[in-house]
Order: C-alpha cells, then sequence, then structure tokens
C-alpha cells in the first residue's frame, strides 16, 4: 500500500516525540516507567501508527492519579512559565490534570476552530457570548482566543459549574433553578449589548431560545455548541426554528486532547467531526484483539486517541463514546486529513454521565 505524504508527517512526529519522552536522560518520568513496565524501548520498537498497539491501552484512571510533572519532559521544567495548565471536567471520576504550551494550545483548540468556521462561512467580526465553565477549564481560555483570532474581543461570558450541576439530579428543582440562574444572567447580557454569536451546551442555547425575544434571535449570526453532546435532530431544530439566521457549528474534544470540528453545516447532517493537523490521532478500540485500531474507514467501537505533543505524550487512551470513523470529506479544507468520528455516543456503562465534549 501506498503512504501518503500526510501518513509520512505524521510518523515522522510520532517518533520524533517519543525520542523526547522516552530518552532515558531527559523523558517523563511517566513514560520512562512505561518503558521499565513493557520491557523495551519504544523509541526503536514503535516506527508508525500500526505499532502504538505494542504499548497497550493508556486509562485515564491512571492519568488523574499521575501528578502533572510526571509526564512532562525534564526540560519543560525550566519553562513552566510557557505552560497552561488545565483539568478534565471529571466525567468518568477523578479529574485529571494536563499541560500546553502556547503553539499547541493553539494547534489543540484554535486553529481547528479557525480553519473549519472559513470552510464553513461561520461569521468573523461578531460579539460573542459564551456561557459555560471558566476555573481549572480549557474551554474558555478556548473560547476566549478562538473569539479573538476570527477578529473578535473577548466574549461576554457567564461561568456556571459543570460539576455541580452533575450533583444535581436531573429534572429536579434545584437542577431547574440552577440553569434558570444561568440564563438570567445570559439574557441580561443579551438585553444590553448586541451579541451575534452565541456559544454553550445545546442545553443553555435550548433554554436561551425558549426566552429570547425574536428580534434578539434574528440577531444570533453563528451558534457554537460544545460542552455536551447534541443529536442531529436537535441541530435541526436550533437552525430552522430557534435561530435561523445563524451558522450551526459544533465541536467534539475534551481537555485532553483538544477539539475537532464539524466540515459540514447543511440542515438534517449526521453530525461529524474531524481533527485538524498532525498532533492527534482518533480510532476505535477492538474489543476483541484489545488493540486501537487507527486506520479503518467505518470502523465502530469505544473511541481511543493519542496525542502526540512535546509538552504531554497521551498513546491509546480509552474514552467513554462510541464512535464510527469516516474519512474526511473530498473538499476538507488543509490541515483537515485525518480519520474523523461520527454521531459519537456514551457506551451502555456510561449512559448515566454527561458526554465527552468538554473541551
Amino acid at each position: 500500500m501506498k503512504t501518503t505524504a500526510d501518513e509520512v508527517g505524521v510518523e515522522a512526529r510520532l517518533r520524533d516525540v517519543l525520542a523526547i519522552h522516552f530518552d532515558p536522560a531527559s523523558g517523563a518520568p511517566y513514560w520512562l516507567r512505561r518503558a521499565e513496565q513493557l520491557g523495551f524501548d519504544p523509541r526503536a520498537e514503535v516506527e508508525s501508527v500500526a505499532d502504538l498497539a505494542l504499548l497497550g491501552v493508556m486509562d485515564p484512571g491512571a492519568l488523574a492519579a499521575c501528578r502533572l510533572e510526571d509526564l512532562l519532559p525534564r526540560p519543560l521544567l525550566h519553562r513552566k512559565n510557557e505552560l497552561i495548565v488545565a483539568q478534565t471536567g471529571g466525567t468518568l471520576g477523578q479529574p485529571a490534570w494536563t499541560a500546553y504550551d502556547q503553539s499547541e494550545f493553539h494547534e489543540a483548540f484554535v486553529d481547528p476552530f479557525v480553519v473549519a468556521a472559513n470552510h464553513v462561512g461561520f461569521p468573523a467580526d461578531g460579539t460573542w457570548l459564551y456561557v459555560g465553565p471558566s476555573g481549572p477549564h480549557i474551554i474558555d481560555r478556548a473560547a476566549d482566543a478562538i473569539a479573538r483570532s476570527t477578529g473578535s474581543m473577548t466574549p461576554f461570558s457567564i461561568d456556571f459549574d459543570p460539576r455541580w450541576a452533575k450533583k444535581l439530579a436531573p429534572e429536579s428543582f434545584a437542577s431547574k433553578r440552577y440553569l434558570q440562574h444561568i440564563v438570567d444572567q445570559a439574557l441580561a447580557i443579551l438585553d444590553s449589548q448586541e451579541i451575534t454569536i452565541l456559544f454553550s451546551t445545546p442545553v443553555v442555547v435550548r433554554a436561551l431560545a425558549d426566552t429570547m425575544r425574536a428580534e434578539q434571535r434574528e440577531n444570533i449570526l453563528g451558534v457554537h455548541y460544545g460542552g455536551m453532546a447534541i443529536t442531529s435532530d436537535e441541530m435541526k431544530v436550533f437552525q430552522t426554528e430557534a435561530f435561523p439566521r445563524a451558522v450551526h457549528l459544533s465541536g467534539y474534544g475534551n481537555t485532553l486532547f483538544g477539539c475537532c470540528l464539524e466540515l459540514d453545516v447543511s440542515v438534517g447532517r449526521e453530525l461529524t467531526y474531524y481533527p485538524h493537523g498532525d498532533r492527534l490521532l482518533l480510532g476505535v478500540f477492538d474489543e476483541q484483539s484489545g488493540c486501537p485500531n487507527y486506520g479503518q474507514a467505518n470502523a465502530e467501537g469505544p473511541l481511543v486517541f493519542s496525542r502526540l505533543d512535546e509538552t504531554v505524550l497521551l498513546l491509546n487512551v480509552l474514552e467513554r463514546d462510541k464512535i464510527k470513523l469516516c474519512n474526511p470529506p473530498a473538499d476538507a479544507p488543509a490541515g483537515f486529513e485525518r480519520m474523523g468520528v461520527a454521531s459519537p455516543t456514551p457506551r451502555a456503562a456510561h449512559r448515566n454521565v454527561a458526554s465527552v465534549s468538554l473541551y
């Protein structure tokens, strides 16, 4: 089989980051301990994406129990001021910490949005309202950065605590009251400012649509969704009824690996998300072989990913969503050459928790 230039670039990056993180003198302590357990040197044995199966699967629980500094190559400890530190939402249990340098942060969260937004005609130079987590979460920093990267000032914003919201029983009085508290604050901004772009979860966007005045909904020209799963049917209602003048663009990702974006905003589409660049591999976990599969279009199963960054290396991390792998569309813009995922949904064992889509 002929190897494409894109595959050559990804595998060169893979070998580069393995050389950094598994260097006996300066590598990341976590990965040096892992090499001892494996009994071989991954720098010598892992030459291609297919060879990642040799390293086994990385349990998210192990990340939560790991000191962040143990995941960092030693030279980075002398450049801590360059790092952006963030914590996951704790969907699967104890939250985990991770880090990005400035360039990796842009590669993971900003560049994918900017390129996808240009491709689908998402509005630039608008005035954003972001309703979502701040604190240790990376999503608010991503919201600031993507707004500024599209010609806007940082968003007007409302903070909410997703960990507290998860403690409230669904449809309980406390849950409804907390949502109303968030919506009331957002409405106050919408009443006093000329907001044209919304960025929030589907639940909040739905609550806002139900309470905004018709002229306010007409002013919305772009809606970006994150933080929770959204279905094709929900998206269709938002597009055709709630905010009919807007371009609706959904993201899928998390704090650990970054964000993948849609490249199609047509009404009634299957929601499909693609990574940008060569730093992120998305695949499925083959439960029969116990190995990750990063290259077979239409393969279905639990999501597994590898993040190929110099700051933090994550290999074969098993996530909680079931996905279908898919090739990028023929008209995909430059940088979107990697496998994407279609219709991510929680696996049976995790259907009582919120979506992984918490970037």
